[in-house]
């Protein structure tokens, strides 16, 4: 079972927080025996608060998707997948505004923000994280559900500092993300006609390369992090690790942006991309594509004439050329190298439970007794001559 990680979030300022107070808005009509007494309300033109109340409940009665609509909260569901140790809990504890130094990632981890919108009820955005990069891909399973998958952005995150792990990364997660997808579209009627209809609505219309790309079946962000060890790179290095990370976003109807948790600025930036698609805030508009200043492309803003440098060579650039020119260059890790099993959690102070490890200690102890117990019990009968 996945290791879950619950808070509740109010998400910070520059995500759009509430206060306690926001939540409580009404007032108390004290009413006496038989009719009693009901207050006035003066701006509806003498009609007392109980004689609103019947209009209102006679409007919602006449329409009731309206009132659902007014009264049903926004729900999305964000799941955050990629190479390990590339700063995935980093970005979710910048986004809610955490202090606490990050922890490593147990498998799959749950977590949630939630924001005021335009009534009382806050909008909720369900943030699903798995760790261990490839190894816990078999839980994907838990966050792709026929439910969250109409609601679901999948931000998928490299270490631009690991160049070697960058190519590889990007694929296998991309393949296996799809193929679960898929398994969830195929056993849901009518879902796979819902997420080509809302691939259709994200395309840009009239793009000029529309006919070179495949949407992802979802919404899907590539985040490039450790930014600040990336600039330190040679400059045809870094030029090719982004001409490749622009092609892969742009061909999958991706946004790509690069993070940071020592800049301000990018974190703010990433705190905008994810308020958008967890709780449907404006998308910010700004476009970076400069390789020697930090990527921000929105998906649909980039170009194949842009990202290759010449109109020329825009044609002959596939997803198969550009996995030859990134690994003749980068040669890739092999998969068993980052398949390594974590240290036992339950020995890391970063999850210290104190009832839970008191009783292992006891049942440690426990068992510890049994062993030399039985290894005293298995001395006696070795001494015995059966002979």
């Amino acid at each position: 079972m996945p290791h879950a990680r619950v808070h509740e979030d109010l998400v910070g300022k520059n995500v759009g927080s509430a206060s306690a107070s926001s939540a409580r808005v009404g007032s108390r009509t004290s009413m006496g025996s038989g009719r009693g007494v009901a207050a006035t309300n003066p701006s509806s033109g003498g009609l007392s608060v109980w004689d609103a109340a019947v209009s209102e409940a006679r409007r919602r009665r006449a329409d009731p998707n309206q009132s659902e609509g007014e009264k049903a909260p926004r729900e999305a569901t964000l799941l955050v997948v990629g190479t390990r140790g590339a700063g995935k809990t980093t970005l979710l504890q910048r986004f809610l505004d955490r202090e606490e130094p990050p922890r490593t990632t147990l498998a799959l981890e749950y977590t949630y923000g939630r924001k005021s919108g335009k009534t009382l009820v806050k909008d909720v955005g369900h943030l699903w994280e798995l760790g261990g990069g490839l190894l816990f891909t078999s839980l994907l399973a838990t966050p792709i559900t026929p439910r969250s998958l109409s609601q679901l952005t999948v931000v998928l995150m490299l270490d631009l500092s690991r160049p070697e792990t960058i190519w590889a990364d990007l694929e296998r997660l991309l393949a296996t993300l799809q193929e679960e997808i898929q398994k969830v579209v195929a056993e849901a009627p009518g879902l796979k006609e819902q997420l080509e209809e809302a691939v259709a609505k994200r395309r840009v219309p009239d793009h000029q390369d529309q006919d070179k790309m495949t949407p992802f079946p979802v919404p899907l962000v590539i985040v490039g992090g450790k930014y600040d060890l990336f600039q330190e790179m040679e400059p045809e290095g870094k030029k090719v690790i982004c001409r490749a990370l622009r092609f892969a976003a742009h061909t999958h109807g991706a946004s790509l942006q690069f993070f940071s948790a020592r800049d301000p600025g990018l974190i703010k930036k990433a705190k905008e991309l994810l308020s958008h698609f967890a709780f449907g805030t404006v998308e910010s508009k700004s476009v970076a594509q400069d390789y020697n200043k930090p990527l921000i492309i929105p998906a649909g803003s980039d170009n194949l004439g842009a990202i290759t440098g010449t109109m020329d060579d825009q044609h002959a650039m596939t997803l198969d050329a550009w996995r030859h020119t990134f690994t003749a260059r980068f040669p890739q890790e092999h998969e068993e190298k980052s398949s390594v099993l974590p240290e036992d959690p339950g020995r890391d102070p970063n999850y210290r439970e104190p009832d839970v490890d008191n009783l292992r200690a006891q049942k440690d102890e426990d068992l510890e007794r049994v062993r030399r117990e039985v290894g005293r019990s298995s001395a006696r009968w070795a001494d015995l001559d059966l002979s």
